[in-house]
């Protein structure tokens, strides 16, 4: 597969528009259009409708902004989305989980619960590695998440001077992705059937620190597949993710939740149309 190019399994000619459906039904359409440059180098750039409501639902490997393709690979320009994806996302298990803890504290006790979000990450995000070889992982990218969690106990009948004690943790841990291309293989969708698509699957592994007296919160895992079709780009995504932090101490059991998108339509502009 030497003589493939990143660019015939990614067209972002401006003008090319495709429609997805995600397995509730919804559509999600992406458009492409002008770029623009960063630190000196030329991005192509898509637009989406609709546009995005809650971060959380920010999915990096098929909602880029902007990305560049060359002979290296397809690369996504993901900084600031990542890190408000995951910002949402730690935020709203960590105010759950507090809230949980908050309902097994004695009615007369006091429980108020501060903490911080910080997510630090590459700030691109490699889809795709060229030379195109199957079986052979790359790396895609890191995302250290630091959670700075304070929680403040008092009980009303107790000594004023001795009532309440504070008592805080900073956790850091790192979550590595990784990709692989699987094999080749046809795919049908509604907008089509697609052969030779790239399979490419890719996952994440998330490390730890271990607590004194126990192994701490359990990280939640994902594993997501694209099928990427010449000359069309994304026909097919699978996702199964569980939380990015499972967060009940003692209590890591978790549900894994579903996401898949399913090409509908497309219109591919030439580059010749791109040029008037």
């Amino acid at each position: 597969m030497g003589d493939e190019t990143a660019y015939k399994y990614f067209p972002a000619t401006v003008g090319s528009y495709w429609v997805y459906e995600d397995q509730d039904g919804n559509e999600l359409t992406r458009r492409a259009v002008e770029g623009e440059e960063i630190a000196g180098e030329m991005y192509h750039a898509f637009e989406y409708e609709p546009e995005f409501e809650k971060w959380e639902n920010y999915e990096y490997h098929v909602h880029p902004t902007l990305f560049k393709v060359d002979e290296t690979g397809i690369r996504f320009y993901i900084d600031e989305n990542v890190k408000k994806s995951y910002k949402e996302r730690l935020t709203n298990e960590l105010e759950k989980s507090l809230d949980k803890s908050a309902q097994n504290m004695p009615p007369e006790a006091q429980f108020k619960p501060n903490f911080d979000v910080e997510v630090e990450n590459q700030s691109q995000f490699i889809l795709l590695q060229f030379p195109i070889t199957l079986n052979e992982e790359w790396e895609t990218m890191r995302i250290k998440p630091t959670l700075d969690i304070e929680v403040n106990f008092s009980s009303p009948d107790a000594d004023p001077e001795l009532s309440g004690y504070i008592t805080g943790s900073k956790l850091y841990f790192t979550i590595l992705e990784t990709g692989i291309i699987l094999t080749k293989e046809t795919v049908d969708t509604s907008a089509g059937k697609f052969d030779d698509c790239l399979k490419i699957e890719y996952r994440t592994e998330t490390v730890m620190p271990k607590l004194q007296g126990g192994d701490g919160p359990k990280a939640g895992e994902s594993v997501t597949t694209l099928w990427l079709a010449p000359n069309v780009g994304i026909v097919q995504y699978h996702q199964a993710s569980e939380r990015p932090l499972l967060s009940d101490f003692g209590n890591h059991e978790t549900t894994t939740h579903i996401k898949t998108y399913e090409l509908k339509k497309y219109e591919i502009k030439s580059e010749a149309v791109e040029a008037e």
